[in-house]
């Protein structure tokens, strides 16, 4: 058998695999378990800089897709930063509440 050698340095965990028939090849169960990995988790295949990438992907339900919008994530790391930088009030009471709400801008 011919001595296997990296194309590129890696900068994890690194095991070897055989590509098998139909582009086949089975994941190490050490990576497995790092990665929580399970029969049926459906991975995200790429080529960054040569290399083939596969990333874990989560199924989200369709009622949540909203949640995982680009603009919403990114209006929740901007309310995060203002929490960290304490720049937000305290819940308000109900009347405060409404009467904020009905307020004129």
């Amino acid at each position: 058998m011919p001595k296997l050698q990296e194309r590129l340095p890696d900068n994890g965990v690194a095991k070897h695999v055989r590509l098998r028939n139909k582009g086949q090849i089975t994941i190490p169960n050490e990576i497995l378990e790092q990665l929580e990995l399970t029969a049926n988790t459906n991975l995200k295949v790429t080529v960054v800089d040569g290399r083939i990438v596969l990333i874990p992907m989560i199924e989200i339900a369709k009622d949540q897709a909203w949640y995982w919008t680009e603009t919403w994530q990114q209006d929740e790391k901007e309310a995060q930063q203002e929490i960290d930088k304490g720049q937000t009030s305290g819940p308000l009471a109900v009347e405060d509440a409404l009467a904020w709400l009905e307020e004129e801008e």
